[in-house]
C-alpha cells in the first residue's frame, strides 16, 4: 500500500487527497492509479477494507474509487462502517444484485468491470467534483 501520489509521482499533502482507491487485485489497482496520476488527480491506495478505513480516518478525501469484492470484509462492509462518505463510486465485475442497491443511498456512481480509461477518467471527474461541492 503506498500513500497518497501526486500527477508528478511525489507524495501529496498528507491529509488531502482527490482519490482513494480501493481494489485488492494490485495489476488493477496500479493501472487505476496510473491513469489518475496521468490525468493530474492525487491518489491514496488500499488492498483491503481495513486498510481503506484507516485511510479514510486520516485523510480528507474527495471521492472513492471502491471493489465491490474485496477479501476478507467486503467493499460492502467498508461503505457500512462510514457514516458521511465522500462520493463513493462502486467498482465492480459482476452486475448489480440486491446487496449493492440497498446501499443506493451511500453510492455516487456504479462502474461495471472492465472500465476504460476514458470512462474511469469521466466517473472520477463527476465524483471529485462533487466532492469539493460537499
Amino acid at each position: 500500500m503506498s500513500p497518497m501520489h501526486q500527477a508528478d509521482g511525489t507524495l501529496g499533502a498528507p491529509d488531502d487527497v482527490d482519490v482513494l482507491l480501493v481494489e485488492d487485485d494490485e495489476d488493477v489497482r496500479s493501472t487505476f492509479v496510473d491513469i489518475l496520476r496521468g490525468a493530474g488527480y492525487t491518489t491514496a491506495e488500499a488492498g483491503d477494507s481495513h486498510a481503506a478505513l484507516q485511510q479514510l480516518e486520516l485523510l480528507t478525501v474527495r471521492a472513492v474509487l471502491l471493489d465491490v469484492y474485496l477479501p476478507g470484509l467486503s467493499g460492502l462492509w467498508l461503505l457500512d462502517q462510514i457514516e458521511d462518505p465522500p462520493p463513493v463510486v462502486l467498482v465492480t465485475a459482476h452486475d448489480y444484485d440486491p446487496e449493492v442497491l440497498a446501499r443506493r443511498e451511500k453510492v455516487f456512481l456504479y462502474v461495471q468491470k472492465p472500465v476504460s480509461p476514458a470512462e474511469l477518467l469521466r466517473v472520477v471527474a463527476r465524483s471529485v467534483a462533487a466532492g469539493r461541492r460537499s
